[in-house]
């Protein structure tokens, strides 16, 4: 019986991946895009391929193990972007499993799987599926968590030393989540100090091999530098209020239009849901823990609560609810067993019809999108888009060849390996309001010592700063430096215009 239950559960939880994973890569793995910021993982990752250390050779202000997944795989298929988008797709279904996995400890398997998949519905926003550190991180971070929690239980030192190997790698993808390695340690301190000895260890190893290999190739010290520098730069251009949502401002309400507002309304709820959870997870768990009788599970779920507060804070600064998407399927299934043992299975089976329909309703309607769109080649892969996404790459491509030196400035760069092209400076991206005055005539420097053909240039007005990033310096924003430099050396050869905004394509004079 026992096995029979073990085989349903196993069998279950693989329908559970293989559907989130089919799923998201539907909806999303070859979907075009130059949003956000997958371009510099992409570009930073096929010049791991050719040889390039990430530090050493091009700037960071992130973890490398990113850069050397995607280097990794840039370097055994050719140029092919939905392929390179392998590891998101990865991450983004194993945590819907990660749900499931977690939420089977405490209820039935059936129940875990239904949570999993209104997980996926919420964690399935089409505009973050795309290659991010982030989903690395958390990813690695979670699944830390269940090696911690089957090494709890099971009282082994192997499992604690593969949570101590994962926590240090999600660390080495972004390094604030390794604040999650903290409540990992001492709950296998809790266990013995063997325990949290072995869980050290895994910590230990992985950060001497990374380190190690970095100082091989030279880029220890760079990425110290580049850290010092994030710790110093970061936070005062990206800082977010918690919680804070993408566009969020919502009009009042006017006569004849009140559907409307709550049609936004909702979409602010179901945007803010990251940030809720957190919150939830650790008021509603602590208002029953002084009613809750079976102490086993009580301090099952204990650490998982401290392990939420270090995911939170490993989102600071940019506290955004996009920030917190990564970190939720702890708090998520908290939440979601909180809710199943205080409304009791009974009760809760209009409230879980709902949130299935929920989840069905968003699943369908960006799988149907997917039929909406049409496939066009590229240099960088086979992509499904509009045709305006076609017009807006065509003159890029007519203009720049592959192989071409190009510049492209100051925040697109995904543009390098969807034209294939040769960015000469170390700068992937120069973020206005937060890169520094002598970032940017470092950036000029290069720009003189190995003039490309081509340069790209993005039109971000200062409000647009402000909007992506609010805490920018403003006195940083206008690079008068580089823009006197391009002037005096390019001469405008075409404009670009579409939903991706408005592109200026300058040649060498």
């Amino acid at each position: 019986m026992h096995w029979q239950r073990g085989r349903r559960r196993f069998l279950l939880g693989l329908a559970v991946f293989v559907i989130a994973y089919g799923y998201i890569w539907w909806i999303a793995g070859n979907l075009f895009s130059l949003g956000v910021d997958e371009g510099i993982y992409l570009e930073g990752g096929r010049r791991v391929a050719a040889g390039e250390s990430v530090y050493r050779d091009f700037f960071s202000l992130t973890g490398p193990l990113t850069f050397w997944v995607e280097g990794a795989l840039a370097h055994s298929v050719p140029l092919d972007i939905p392929l390179l988008r392998l590891p998101m797709l990865v991450d983004a279904a194993f945590l819907a499993w990660a749900v499931y996995w977690l939420a089977a400890q405490f209820e039935t398997e059936w129940f875990a799987a239904g949570l999993s998949l209104v997980f996926l519905a919420f964690e399935s926003q089409l505009q973050h599926l795309v290659v991010n550190h982030r989903w690395d991180s958390a990813a690695l971070a979670t699944a830390a968590v269940l090696a911690a929690v089957a090494a709890s239980r099971r009282g082994s030192r192997g499992l604690w030393t593969l949570a101590g190997v994962l926590a240090a790698a999600a660390a080495w993808a972004t390094p604030s989540v390794g604040l999650v390695a903290v409540p990992l340690l001492f709950w296998a301190a809790r266990r013995g100090l063997a325990s949290a000895m072995a869980c050290l260890a895994g910590c230990a190893a992985v950060t001497t091999a990374a380190a190690g290999y970095l100082a091989f190739h030279h880029a220890l010290g760079p990425m110290i530098d580049a850290m010092r520098w994030t710790a110093a730069n970061y936070a005062q251009a990206n800082a977010l209020p918690y919680g804070s949502l993408p566009h969020a401002s919502h009009a009042a309400p006017t006569a004849g239009a009140w559907w409307r507002q709550g049609a936004r309304l909702a979409a602010a709820a179901f945007e803010a849901w990251p940030a809720v959870l957190p919150l939830a997870a650790l008021a509603g768990w602590s208002w029953r823990f002084p009613r809750y009788k079976e102490a086993a599970e009580r301090r099952a779920i204990a650490p998982l609560l401290a392990v939420t507060v270090a995911l939170v804070f490993s989102a600071w600064p940019r506290w955004s609810s996009i920030q917190l998407m990564f970190v939720a399927a702890v708090p998520f299934t908290l939440c979601g067993v909180l809710l199943h043992r205080s409304m009791g299975a009974r009760r809760g089976t209009g409230l879980y019809a709902a949130l299935l329909l929920v989840a069905a309703i968003s699943g369908f309607q960006k799988s149907a999108a997917a039929f909406d769109s049409s496939g066009f080649a590229t240099r960088a892969g086979f992509f499904r888009g509009t045709s305006e996404d076609v017009e807006f790459l065509e003159p890029l491509e007519r203009r720049i060849q592959p192989g071409d030196s190009v510049f492209v400035f100051p925040y697109l760069p995904v543009l390098y390996p969807l034209l294939d092209a040769h960015n000469p400076t170390r700068f992937l991206y120069l973020q206005p309001g937060m890169m520094t005055a002598a970032d940017e005539r470092e950036a000029v420097r290069e720009l003189e010592a190995a003039r490309p053909r081509w340069v790209v240039t993005a039109d971000l007005s200062p409000e647009t700063v402000h909007a992506a990033w609010p805490r920018s310096d403003p006195a940083l924003i206008p690079m008068q430096a580089m823009h006197a430099d391009l002037l005096a050396h390019y001469r405008q050869v075409e404009q670009v215009n579409g939903k991706w905004g408005r592109l200026e394509i300058l040649e060498r004079q």
